[in-house]
């Protein structure tokens, strides 16, 4: 942002004006009552005297003019000048990697919040996500100044949104984001944790390679969100290894559990309650491992609140430094408003010149 206003260097010369224009009137008041010549009082003198020219009459341009030089002159020698307020908003935020699960079991519609809604849970993830990311109310006001990123993974990790401060792009990913489909679910269906925590630190030590210590941006902290609904059975690297490697790196894992605690499936003699399987006691080691923390949710509601708890555990710090560059007015042209004005020291230049013209030419006195 950059806003200016007129100062002066020196203000304690300006009232020097004060001084010196009264002189040029006194003087020129002086030398009108004491001419230089004198005539004997005849009538006709005195007709004339009593009908003054227009040259008589202008005899008080010098003296105005001189007073405005001196004006000019003084305001020139106080310096004015124009500061230019420049403000310079630095961000430090946070580089968030969201390390989402989309097994074929996020598709399960148990997730169900206050008013009695029942959601998948992918569908609730996307929708607490995306208030996480732009703002859903008070308890999520949006990472407005964070890089996000976003990976998913089933069996296989895939990076879909790469850390960015483009939001409407990073929710865009999001929301195209589905499990993967019947026909390719024996190929890339399963929870591969360690895989993808391993994929979302990596995005993370890459844009801090890529980015550049003197932008507005600054890496204030790291930190990994994911969430799953169950617990590792694919991929190469363990949940605690992947933890090892961000506890390397400072990046700390918020470990996240969305599922009801049990399940209800139709059997032949009735309904069956089975706990669901999520891992906690490994996601509870990456948390701690890490620095971060395990929260477990069984609905909706609890699932956004999880959200708006690491929200503020995860705040962005916003610096804003205000600086003057001074830009000297005497020697050019000064706008206001619509009109331009000369440059002051021309201005002096211009008056006195007019000055000596007209007391030299049609307004010079006879000694």
């Amino acid at each position: 942002m950059t806003q200016w206003l007129a100062v002066f260097a020196y203000p304690w010369l300006l009232p020097l004006a004060i001084v010196l224009i009264p002189i040029v009137w006194t003087d020129w008041a002086r030398s009108a009552r004491h001419p230089s010549l004198r005539f004997s009082a005849t009538d006709d003198l005195l007709a004339a005297a009593s009908r003054p020219s227009w040259a008589v009459r202008a005899r008080v341009i010098p003296p105005i003019l001189r007073s405005l030089a001196i004006l000019v002159l003084v305001i020139a020698v106080a310096r004015p000048q124009r500061a230019n307020e420049l403000t310079k908003i630095t961000t430090e935020g946070v580089a968030l990697e969201l390390v989402l699960d989309r097994s074929t079991s996020m598709n399960n519609r148990d997730l169900v919040d206050h008013d009695g809604r029942a959601f998948t849970r992918l569908q609730a993830v996307k929708k607490i996500v995306e208030e996480f990311v732009e703002g859903g109310g008070d308890d999520l006001p949006g990472r407005a100044g964070d890089l996000i990123g976003l990976t998913v993974f089933a069996r296989y990790p895939d990076t879909v949104c790469p850390l960015t401060r483009d939001h409407k792009h990073l929710v865009a990913a999001l929301q195209e984001v589905e499990s993967p489909p019947p026909p390719l679910r024996e190929q890339e269906d399963g929870t591969a944790i360690g895989d993808a925590l391993l994929l979302g630190i990596e995005r993370i030590r890459n844009i801090e390679r890529a980015t550049p210590a003197n932008e507005d941006f600054k890496i204030k902290s790291r930190a990994i969100i994911l969430l799953t609904d169950g617990e590792q059975n694919r991929g190469e690297v363990t949940p605690l290894e992947a933890a090892e490697a961000a506890k390397a790196l400072g990046v700390k894992i918020y470990a996240i559990g969305a599922a009801p605690l049990y399940q209800v499936y139709r059997g032949l003699l009735g309904n069956i309650r089975q706990q669901v399987p999520i891992d906690e006691r490994a996601l509870k080691q990456i948390a701690d491992e890490t620095g971060g923390q395990y929260f477990r949710a069984t609905d909706a509601d609890s699932l956004a609140a999880i959200y708006a708890e690491i929200d503020k555990l995860e705040r962005s710090a916003v610096d804003e430094q205000r600086y003057y560059l001074y830009e000297e007015l005497a020697y050019q042209a000064i706008p206001i408003g619509p009109v331009t004005l000369p440059p002051p020291l021309l201005v002096v230049l211009l008056l006195l010149g007019a000055e000596a013209l007209l007391v030299n030419t049609r307004l010079r006195t006879t000694p």
